[in-house]
């Protein structure tokens, strides 16, 4: 899956940008080298309006107990995921569901206004950090 992140230290945040196939493998990479970096306790805006292709659901079940041991290590904070497919919809409030106890700070958005406001990410902040397109 060709993905993208860009940390920002300063904000605490991390803008993850994915398209085409989501494979379990490129997920576990992305969540190590965010908390290699130090921010996986950080805001993460993920925006997957271009993924074509979701891990299964017993992949969603491993990302979710990676999540948990990282959120254990490294602390909670809010994720937002941003997609417009119904599939990948229906996936993100499964992962919620499923790491309610673990990650209570992920949501799904259908919209990216909305997913900003909710992690706090100002419409100002947004135009600075033009790299990834939002």
């Amino acid at each position: 899956m060709p993905i993208s992140h860009v940390v920002d230290h300063d904000a605490q945040q991390v803008r993850i940008t994915a398209s085409g196939v989501c494979r379990l493998e490129d997920l576990v990479a992305l969540l190590a080298t965010i908390a290699a970096a130090g921010a996986f306790g950080y805001a993460q805006r993920v925006d997957a309006r271009a993924v074509t292709t979701l891990p299964s659901s017993d992949e969603t079940r491993r990302v979710v107990a990676l999540v948990a041991r990282l959120r254990a290590e490294h602390g909670h904070a809010r994720t937002a995921c941003i997609t417009t497919s119904d599939v990948a919809f229906g996936m993100g409030r499964m992962y919620a569901t499923l790491s309610a106890e673990t990650d209570p700070g992920f949501m799904v958005f259908r919209n990216a206004e909305e997913a900003d406001a909710w992690l706090g990410i100002s419409s100002e902040s947004r135009s600075l950090e033009s790299p990834l397109g939002y």
